[in-house]
């Protein structure tokens, strides 16, 4: 037997022994019992970034007079404030209903006035809703909620440049339905009372309102006609228009004068304020397009993500020029047609004047060799992918009397694609023929339109949703996309990435053995992202600390618990590789098509699950299971299509009908259970031989749910949990289920849970009584199985958190966050708590084994434009918990060594609850010494000798009790390692 299966036996001996353990201590019938806070005071989140690659920013307002203010909306972040032009950031807008922002406005008389609608106007997959629209009268200390709570989407706010009190909000409506309360609202009363002063329908918003700074009398407005779907958005129709009243919104008229209309969709507007009567538009205009705007457009043939090391080919279209010059799935393309092939504009610029039947040259590599390929380009076909016809596209207006008259500026379509995630355009303060269009690109025009710089932004990330421009000099421009904020002083020639706001938009959460163990996952726009959980720098765990392992979308991670170079990720639509971080090499591993006729279908984050019992095993799910028994090598496939297949929603323009959440039992392998975006649960006995649709066995579940979890237990194999979510409904109610019978009925165990949709469920590796549950608002957990929920935020705010993983050696909770990146805490006292030990006079917890790490000073000369991650205080955590307050003389707390010798002495504190205190590893200092117990961030208190590694044992006294429990302080393991593979700890439990 190799070492490897050596370790591999010992990984499952131990959890079957722990388990059994755990479920004969705790039993099925522990009373209910949910958590005071003074049990979860001294349990604080650490937020660890990364800032690296910032995250998606929905707004900026700059403020008069004030050129180093900056405020910064994000799409599911919050508010940040900077007052010194971006060194450091505060959050202002954090723990307030929802944090989701579509628009915020500042009042340019009262800067500290603030308004903000929440709920992010993107229409995308993963844009949030919000609760309406709140309001500050003291620069964020404090917030009102102001009314307009079901309008979930707001797109713009106005605020009367002539009086405060009056404000305009364009709110786009629920997302996913259609519902009366979107349309444009004003109040006249600084947000005590609004009026909805312009309505189309139930499916049409409102996404503009601009104010005629001559007069604010004038308004102008745009109407949005959209709604999503699971599987279908349909983006535009009839009722997208724009809008102007000349009597503070008391009556409207629609334009029409050289406008489009028909099938329109999102529209953009700005005023140039020197001269109102000008007034700009951006329109995307799904109407066909005329027969000279139709001709054919060149084809490559194939398609694929970008990745470091260039863009890498996953699909090849059979029969296409590019099949027949022999491109293959896998090869990675480093240039074609003589662009480098580091972006999708580099390739959108390659293509740019080219036409079907143009020769190209490519040059990839394969298998560790650089190949070079020609080959002519196909022509599309004249209906493009979706069976749309070819559409008109992004429109530029100009009107010069006040939207009388319009004109189309461009040629040839300018603007986002897909147009209902972008719609801004904006004019420069001081000259009128200074526009931008923000896209995927963004478009700089200096003559009015007619003329463009397709890229005025190349050194920075694509996706654009905001624009500042100023104040009082054109030259500066501060901008906001998908991957933060970049400033330019010369007008877009250079720019400046500001790395050093927390915006992170996690969709999963993973992390590996090494010690300290690293954390991963996969982000909106951004790619997969790999770091450390603890940093050996005082400051903290850096920007510079973090590394990408993927690109594109990035979803799910797994990671080798035995090798943790081996790292397996995804980006949108199932496009699945492999990598290893020894040599940086990536492999794609997608799996070939199984049908022809009816191509396999991937959602948008396709499930990956290692196996517990063999990591090289690896499960994958597109609307089949496919299971690999090499790592990826070779994929076959283990069940029939698990979904519903319904032929209407496969035709929608959104993969749909799709696995999303996979498990494997870990006490059973051939035990497996997955869940559908079409609301299916399915379970297979026999290693998915044969399957069992469990639908209908979930009372009072909505049919045809999202499923977001599902999740077989590790302590008894008749236990399992469904979660779903109705996110995608506009319904927020909360569903979980579970299972004491292998899935022959369920019981609803999530009564107990606010109104928010659930994302992931887990059930803790060590207590089978403890769940952990992340919500589009937050994390909760239960230490009675459901019976009770208590909800986590110290340290965290009203954030989405898509996934969580408890670590099965650290016992630290990792939470993935859609909005604000990684997040952790040390949860070992809860995972003992229990109705029996709180009802105790007093509790000491286990004491896990402690590291003394050789920290390192980088402070340097850096300045303060940084982000660091904390590491979280330094030394041995002792927990305990108090029944009641007890005098002060009633407990001590000491540290004793092997020898029993009493070696320093702790402050405890006597009050109620649970208490943490750290212990540095020191000894008790000389008379006159300076005392020090433990402090945050890895800096020793203290001046006493530091302990040498050893055995150690906590000893606490509460009146006549006394308490005791060991640990070992351990020496750092990187002052001890050679060259070679990385190998773990033994485990006490399987990674999650």
């Amino acid at each position: 037997m190799t070492l490897r299966r050596i370790a591999l036996a010992h990984f499952h001996r131990t959890i079957a022994l722990f388990a059994s353990a755990a479920v004969l201590a705790t039993g099925l019938g522990a009373g209910a019992q949910s958590l005071p806070d003074n049990v979860l005071k001294d349990f604080a989140f650490r937020e660890i970034g990364p800032t690296v690659f910032g995250g998606r920013i929905t707004d900026l307002s700059l403020v008069e007079g004030r050129p180093h203010t900056i405020f910064v909306a994000a799409a599911s972040g919050g508010l940040f404030r900077t007052t010194n032009n971006g060194t450091t950031w505060e959050c202002i807008f954090q723990h307030e209903g929802t944090i989701s922002i579509g628009d915020i406005a500042v009042d340019q008389k009262n800067p500290d006035t603030i308004w903000v609608g929440t709920g992010e106007a993107n229409n995308q997959r993963s844009s949030y809703w919000g609760d309406g629209v709140y309001k500050t009268t003291d620069g964020g200390k404090t917030w009102t909620n102001v009314g307009l709570r079901d309008s979930h989407h707001i797109a713009r706010i106005a605020i009367d440049p002539s009086n405060s009190d009056v404000v305009y909000v364009a709110a786009m409506g629920r997302l996913y339905s259609d519902n009366e309360e979107r349309g444009l609202f004003k109040t006249a009363d600084g947000g005590k009372t609004w009026q909805r002063v312009l309505w189309v329908s139930e499916r049409v918003g409102a996404t503009e309102v601009a104010i005629d700074p001559r007069n604010p009398s004038t308004v102008y407005a745009a109407t949005y006609e959209r709604i999503r779907r699971p599987w279908h958005l349909i983006e535009s129709g009839p009722g997208s228009a724009i809008w102007k009243s000349t009597d503070a919104g008391a009556t409207w008229t629609r334009l029409a004068g050289g406008l489009p209309s028909g099938d329109i969709g999102r529209i953009g507007l700005a005023i140039y304020p020197k001269n109102p009567d000008i007034v700009y538009a951006t329109v995307a205009d799904f109407n066909p397009a005329p027969q000279e705007q139709s001709a054919a457009r060149p084809m490559l043939g194939f398609w694929g993500d970008f990745t470091d090391s260039g863009f890498r080919v996953t699909t090849v279209t059979e029969n296409s020029n590019a099949a027949r010059a022999g491109l293959q799935v896998g090869d990675v393309i480093s240039r074609l047609a003589g662009e480098e092939m580091t972006s999708v504009w580099n390739l959108i610029r390659a293509l740019g004047n080219k036409t079907p039947a143009d020769e190209i040259e490519i040059v990839y590599t394969r298998d560790g060799e650089e190949r070079t390929i020609r080959m002519r380009l196909g022509a599309e076909p004249p209906r493009a992918q979706q069976g749309q016809p070819r559409i008109v596209g992004g429109s530029i207006y100009r009107s010069n009397d006040g939207g009388a008259t319009w004109t189309k500026q461009n040629t040839r379509p300018i603007g986002g694609d897909p147009p209902y995630y972008y719609g801004q355009i904006r004019v420069a303060p001081t000259d009128e023929n200074r526009i931008y269009v923000l896209g995927v690109p963004m478009y700089a025009s200096d003559d009015g339109g007619k003329t463009w710089n397709m890229n005025a932004a190349a050194s920075v990330h694509v996706d654009h949703h905001a624009l500042e421009i100023g104040p009082g000099d054109l030259d500066r421009l501060v901008l906001g996309n998908d991957g933060g904020l970049a400033i330019s002083y010369d007008r877009g020639a250079t720019w400046d990435h500001y790395n050093n706001i927390p915006l992170a938009q996690f969709y999963t959460v993973a992390v590996d053995m090494q010690i300290p163990y690293h954390i991963y996952g996969g982000t909106q726009d951004n790619g997969t992202w790999g770091g450390p959980s603890v940093s050996k720098s005082f400051r903290g765990i850096g920007a510079s600390e973090w590394y990408r392992v993927g690109g594109g979308d990035g979803f799910y991670a797994q990671i080798d618990p035995f090798d943790s170079n081996i790292v397996f990720g995804e980006s949108q639509f199932g496009v699945i590789f492999r990598l290893d971080k020894r040599t940086w090499q990536s492999r794609s591993i997608r799996p070939p098509q199984t049908d022809r006729n009816n191509p396999d279908r991937y959602n948008w984050s396709s499930p990956i699950l290692m196996s517990t019992h063999n990591p090289g095993i690896i499960y994958f799910g597109g609307n089949k299971l496919f299971k690999s028994w090499n790592r990826g090598d070779t994929w076959p496939q283990v069940s029939p299509d698990l979904t519903t297949a319904d032929a209407e929603k496969i035709k929608g323009n959104v993969p749909h009908c799709t696995i999303t959440t996979i498990a494997e039992s870990p006490i059973d392998p051939n035990l497996l259970l997955v869940g559908t975006d079409d609301g299916l649960v399915q379970m297979s006995q026999d290693g998915g031989i044969t399957w069992t649709n469990l639908a209908g066995r979930f009372p009072g579940a909505p049919s045809n749910w999202w499923v977001s979890r599902v999740e077989l237990s590790r302590h008894d194999v008749n236990v399992a949990y469904v979660s779903f979510t109705g996110y995608r409904e506009d319904d927020f109610r909360p569903f979980i289920y579970a299972t004491r019978n292998k899935g022959q009925n369920w019981e609803l165990i999530s009564g107990g849970l606010p109104h928010e949709p659930v994302n992931v469920i887990r059930e803790d590796p060590r207590n089978p009584n403890v769940l952990w549950v992340g919500t589009d608002l937050g994390c909760h957990v239960s230490i009675d199985r459901g019976a009770t929920w208590t909800r986590l935020k110290n340290g965290l705010p009203t954030i989405a958190v898509h996934d969580l993983v408890i670590h099965p050696r650290d016992r630290d909770l990792a939470l993935g966050t859609h909005g604000r990146g990684f997040f952790i805490v040390d949860i070992g006292p809860i995972q003992e708590l229990s109705a029996e030990v709180l009802g105790k006079p007093a509790h000491l917890f286990t004491i896990e084994d402690a590291y003394q790490w050789n920290f390192y000073s980088n402070e340097g000369w850096s300045g303060n434009r940084l982000f660091n991650g904390p590491n979280g205080p330094y030394g041995a955590a002792v927990s305990y918990h108090l029944k009641s307050a007890v005098e002060r003389g009633a407990i001590t707390l000491t540290i004793r060594d092997a020898s029993g010798r009493v070696i320093r002495s702790l402050e405890a504190p006597t009050g109620q609850g649970l208490h943490r205190v750290y212990w540095n590893f020191q000894g008790d200092p000389a008379p006159g010494a300076a005392q020090g117990g433990g402090q945050p961030g890895g800096r020793r208190g203290g001046r006493a000798q530091t302990v040498p590694p050893g055995t150690y044992t906590a000893v606490l006294k509460v009146g006549d009790q006394e308490f005791t429990q060991s640990f070992e302080v351990k020496r750092d393991p990187m002052l001890d390692r050679v060259p070679g593979p990385v190998e773990p700890e033994p485990a006490e439990a399987e990674i999650d």
